[in-house]
């Protein structure tokens, strides 16, 4: 790998570390300050709109790009994203109103969907050399630094001072994101996947595979349920308190942190195969929340990491491989909107199930899981098929 190349593979994981301190920071509150705010049960729903927003802007901006097409376009989007991020959070200590506060969680909803899929398509290229699977997975290792380290962060400030001052401190990581943005920028003006290629949103560049691998993950994703719901259920049957909840979701990033590598190697090494790990981990998922044992429980967490540790290294690092480069920003876009998409109605499926019974609950994710690995399955003989005529 060109010795540029590197340092803006690093800068772009700084990028993530540092601005992953800032948003998991101020996540790790985000209920808790509504309600010191003031706020009504419902404020907490308010905030959960922000992911569909945040999905459908990743679309939006990835189709936008790519028909702009330019590498400054890509990066204004990045830096327009991380910008919108840095800036909502520490102004959350300014907020005197719930109503405020909900909307500067939502802002920086936007400037995730802003940023993510141009941001990836970057990623995708300086890690060409390497091997994307292990590319992706050393960015995801610097993520879950941030998201582990922004946390507690602000719970120190909080322990030792007050809201307002824990905000403020969010800023430091925040001014250094952006500062690692306009370096990336300058040591990297121009893209050449864009560059290269005429200025249109083609559809067409996606491919029947990029269908057929979306909805394999579609399905996964349609019964991993979410930390949200895990962490209501684990209260509300009385397995854990919210303090040892916390602890789990600290085991969860962990975790997601240490397999984020390894699982990149693996893709590396079989590609497409080393999908089967995220459906058969998120059955897992529901069979030990609903065991309501508390020793089970850290094993779900562990499994919970494992499964959001493929999610965000080798779910993107497939896209890279399926689709051609004329395609990729808006390939990025469809599957971030249908997939957070899913991922939401399936938590809404999910919950009533949980509520209902945990024996259908079992059941639903049973079936979601063998139709993904089947869907996986047909993907990787089509792809087998392909590589033998060749």
């Amino acid at each position: 790998m060109d010795r540029r190349i590197l340092v803006v593979f690093v800068l772009l994981g700084l990028i993530s570390l540092a601005a992953d301190m800032v948003y998991e920071g101020a996540r790790s509150a985000s209920g808790a300050y509504l309600e010191h705010l003031g706020a009504p049960p419902v404020a907490s729903s308010i905030i959960g709109v922000g992911e569909f927003i945040g999905y459908f802007l990743r679309f939006v901006s990835g189709a936008l790009a790519s028909y702009l097409g330019s590498s400054v376009a890509f990066w204004g989007f990045v830096a327009l994203g991380y910008a919108t991020t840095v800036i909502a959070l520490p102004l959350l200590a300014f907020a005197g109103l719930w109503w405020i506060a909900a909307s500067l969680y939502l802002l920086e909803r936007v400037g995730k969907g802003l940023r993510t899929p141009v941001r990836d398509v970057i990623l995708a290229e300086v890690t060409e050399g390497v091997g994307r699977g292990k590319g992706f997975g050393l960015h995801e290792v610097m993520d879950q630094a941030g998201a582990l380290a922004g946390p507690l962060l602000f719970a120190y400030m909080l322990l030792n001072y007050d809201y307002s001052k824990a905000f403020l401190t969010l800023l430091a990581p925040g001014i250094l994101a952006m500062i690692f943005v306009f370096t990336a920028w300058s040591l990297y003006p121009k893209i050449k996947s864009v560059e290269v290629l005429p200025r249109k949103v083609s559809f067409r560049g996606v491919g029947r595979r990029f269908w057929l691998y979306t909805l394999s993950m579609i399905l996964q994703s349609l019964g991993f349920v979410h930390w949200a719901i895990a962490s209501y259920f684990l209260k509300y049957w009385g397995i854990l308190g919210d303090a040892d909840i916390a602890i789990l979701y600290a085991v969860a990033m962990g975790v997601d942190a240490l397999v984020a590598l390894p699982i990149g190697y693996l893709y590396d090494t079989i590609k497409f195969k080393s999908l089967y790990v995220a459906p058969i981990t998120t059955l897992m998922i529901t069979l030990l929340l609903t065991a309501k044992i508390t020793a089970l429980a850290y094993m779900m967490a562990v499994l919970w990491g494992v499964t959001m540790g493929v999610s965000e290294t080798i779910m993107r690092a497939s896209i890279a491989d399926i689709v051609g480069r004329d395609g990729l920003a808006v390939a990025y876009g469809i599957f971030g909107v249908l997939y957070g998409v899913s991922w939401s109605v399936g938590g809404f499926i999910i919950t009533f199930l949980l509520e209902l019974s945990a024996p259908i609950a079992i059941g639903y994710t049973s079936l979601t899981q063998a139709l993904s690995l089947l869907m996986l399955a047909v993907l990787n003989r089509q792809i087998s098929s392909e590589s033998l005529c060749h």
